[in-house]
């Protein structure tokens, strides 16, 4: 299948310097060109292929008002669509999808430091399950209002899926969106501009915006025009916003995820399934755990074996590779130093470690280490008498809307319907596994996840 992404994709690879975006009032114009030398630009590379690369430069506050002031407009002509409409619009963005599948999962990789295969499992396919799902549920559109302007911040992990979702759901829902993501993968949503180049909406009803978040990110949280902010990233970076009730939130804070493991689990032949949980994510994934709970009783032969395991991965070389750890970067690499110093000076004991990863155990309940949002591959183990005690840990940390648990089905089920998160994985596949419904400080006010309410809620307390 021939399309605008086709074409993108095809060029992006024989591009012989750098991809220059920036950002345009006018979807009509996708803000790119090749080769193209930008002043005051933001540079970033493949962590495998150097001559992969992009530059982005950022937009000015003016840029934005029109593009916020298009996006309105564009709305209000979807008002009279009805569900065949959204529902031709939905076919085809997936079959662009689906005809591109392995191309748009290896942009990605190239950009976060993970596997090709990794993004079709954890981006790739889920958007288009996502698609699957709102077409399931096509006819029930007409019964819902356009709810205003939505204003969506996205991070850097996972970010095909975590740009697509919100775009679906604004179309689900009649809505009109502007998009900032993040500066390290704006590529995601040029790829998603593409996309849309041939999907016939409205002109500017979807619009994508570069920049940092203390400005850019800052001004559409701001804006009167604004009505609903759909945020993904750090608690570090939404903290520095302000958070008004006047707007309605999604907010979905980054790290702090976990994984248990029950005595009843065996876990020397599924150490592999374990382990690419942390090692894949990088701990810098939306859903990526940092913290693993074993039961005492087992947490010994637990460390040997894990420590075993993680001897024979090696550094990914390419996206192409099964996994392995993430080749940091060098300012990434100085960063993971400094904490391991921190981590030591509070007698954590280190059961693996190298330059590009880092797993600990025995980390005091009362440390800051716990809360804070670290980003790298730092992963603490935590041993506990009862399966119930790691209920308390997941339910009493304000952070951390996963948790992926191995066990016997009725033992998870128990576990996993006691855990106060926003998504509950058992014996873990991402897309088929049942999730049970989350009450969390992130995520939707309205904990049932109901397609035509869960889109906007007010804020928790």
């Amino acid at each position: 299948m021939n399309s605008s992404l086709t074409d993108f994709l095809n060029k992006f690879e024989k591009a012989s310097s750098v991809l220059t975006m920036w950002t345009t009032a006018s979807n009509s114009d996708a803000g790119y060109s090749f080769d193209a030398a930008v002043d005051n630009s933001f540079k970033v590379e493949s962590y495998f292929q150097s001559n992969l690369a992009f530059r982005l430069k950022s937009a000015e506050v003016m840029q934005l008002v029109t593009l916020i002031q298009q996006s309105k407009k564009a709305q209000s002509k979807m008002e009279n669509w009805d569900a065949g409409e959204i529902k031709t619009r939905f076919e085809k963005i997936k079959s662009i999808i689906e005809s591109n599948k392995l191309k748009l999962a290896g942009v990605e990789a190239h950009f976060q430091g993970t596997t090709r295969r990794f993004q079709v499992q954890w981006s790739v396919e889920p958007m288009i399950h996502v698609i699957d799902s709102l077409l399931g549920k096509i006819e029930t559109c007409n019964e819902v209002s356009p709810k205003g302007l939505i204003g969506a911040i996205t991070p850097k992990a996972n970010s095909f899926y975590e740009i697509g979702w919100r775009i679906v759901y604004a179309l689900f829902h009649k809505d009109g969106m502007v998009v900032k993501p993040a500066m390290e993968t704006a590529i995601s949503a040029l790829l998603w501009q593409e996309i849309l180049k041939d999907c016939e909406l409205p002109e500017g009803l979807i619009s994508f915006v570069y920049g940092p978040g203390d400005s850019i990110g800052q001004f559409l949280m701001d804006h009167p025009g604004v009505r609903n902010i759909s945020f993904s990233g750090s608690y570090d970076t939404l903290k520095s916003y302000p958070i008004s009730l006047e707007k309605k939130y999604q907010l979905f804070f980054n790290g702090k995820n976990s994984v248990c493991v029950l005595n009843d689990f065996d876990f020397k032949t599924g150490m592999k399934d374990i382990l690419r949980l942390f090692v894949e994510h990088n701990g810098r994934g939306v859903f990526s755990p940092t913290r693993l709970f074993v039961i005492d009783s087992a947490e010994k032969e637990f460390k040997l074996a894990l420590a075993e395991y993680l001897l024979t991965l090696p550094t990914l070389k390419s996206i192409d590779d099964e996994f392995g750890y993430l080749p940091l970067r060098a300012s990434e690499k100085a960063r993971l130093v400094e904490l391991k110093s921190r981590f030591e000076s509070e007698e954590a004991k280190i059961i693996y470690g190298n330059e590009n990863f880092l797993f600990y155990s025995d980390l005091a309940n009362c440390s800051e280490l716990y809360q804070e949002n670290l980003e790298l591959p730092i992963f603490n183990l935590t041993g506990v008498k009862y399966a119930h005690e790691m209920t308390k840990w997941l339910n009493n940390s304000p952070f951390g809307h996963s948790v992926v648990i191995f066990g016997p089905e009725e033992k998870t089920r128990k576990l996993g319907m006691k855990s106060e998160v926003g998504r509950v994985i058992l014996n873990p596949k991402p897309l088929k596994n049942e999730q049970i419904s989350p009450v969390k400080l992130s995520g939707f006010g309205d904990v049932s996840f109901s397609v035509p309410n869960s889109f906007y809620s007010y804020t928790k307390n």
